[in-house]
């Protein structure tokens, strides 16, 4: 594996009294075999992307394309961008960010080059109000990629699309055809939730015939809507299978599973809380005809 320096530009970059805030790294690269790129920026108001732009007003995306990439990345600090369109088979990904009003845009395999097959993707968020839009295999499979998010904090947005493309509003009203544009067929999806604070906001879709969910939820007023679509591929052996932990009070929490003659597996475990005027709401649709449902 080779250790990727892109001509004079450091990959390590500090925000401390030497270096002023407002680092920022362009990255394009292509066809690239077992890369390994190491991104490091301490401080606020740093920018990852493709393009020399004022954060808050950056438009494009850091490019990578290639196989076999193990691409980190590590930002601490508040206010910092993170902008990338990374394809590769084979992937390994781990995104660390420690502070408040981030943002991460991220599209893997946005252009279907490659599949984004047996991937690993690892996200872990210390802090509060940041965003994240994350589409992965939008065009192309994302067969048996493990996924993990892990959050440590509270008002946090999460829109997250797994081999679908997809028109998000509130996954259009739980779940209306528009803005639907199934991608290819991903075989298997594992993906793990460990969310740890309140006024966290997911919104998960995820086309697969066989996806497993694992959510573990703790606090207030988060709101939780997940879809899991693909019944044309769903066979009697394929399925959605979701365990949801949550404590905490007010919460409101859709669950959709449409897998046509697969079968659909739900456990629930659920604490807390709620008044007549604002209530901790549960609502899951099992569709074996694979028909759109709404909550």
């Amino acid at each position: 594996m080779k250790r990727l320096m892109l001509g004079t530009v450091a990959l390590i970059m500090l925000g401390t009294n030497v270096f002023a805030a407002d680092n920022q790294i362009y990255i394009t690269q292509t066809n690239a075999t077992n890369s390994q790129i190491d991104i490091e920026q301490l401080g606020s108001g740093n920018l990852v992307a493709d393009n020399a732009s004022a954060t808050g007003t950056v438009d494009a995306a850091m490019n990578i394309n290639g196989t076999g990439l193990n691409f980190n990345l590590d930002q601490r600090g508040d206010g910092n961008w993170f902008l990338t369109d990374l394809n590769g088979n084979d992937g390994v990904y781990t995104f660390d960010f420690i502070g408040n009003t981030n943002k991460f845009i991220g599209q893997l395999n946005s252009a279907g080059t490659y599949s984004m097959n047996d991937m690993n993707f690892n996200s872990v968020v210390t802090g509060g109000t940041n965003t994240f839009t994350v589409n992965i295999a939008e065009d192309d499979n994302a067969g048996d990629a493990d996924i993990d998010w892990i959050f440590d904090g509270s008002d946090n947005t999460v829109d997250f699309n797994v081999a679908t493309d997809y028109t998000n509003a509130r996954i259009a009203a739980l779940i209306g055809n528009n803005g639907v544009v199934a991608g290819d067929t991903a075989d298997s999806i594992v993906i793990n939730w460990d969310i740890d604070g309140s006024n966290n906001e997911i919104d998960n879709i995820v086309n697969s015939s066989h996806v497993v969910q694992d959510w573990d939820i703790t606090g207030s007023y988060n709101k939780i809507d997940y879809a899991g679509l693909n019944y044309e591929d769903a066979s009697a052996g394929d399925g959605h299978y979701s365990k949801v932990e949550l404590t905490g009070s007010y919460w409101d929490m859709k669950l959709i599973q449409q897998s046509a003659e697969a079968r659909d597996w739900l456990r629930i475990t659920a604490t807390g809380d709620g008044t007549a005027q604002s209530n901790a709401t549960l609502c899951i649709v099992q569709s074996d005809a694979g028909t759109s449902a709404t909550c």
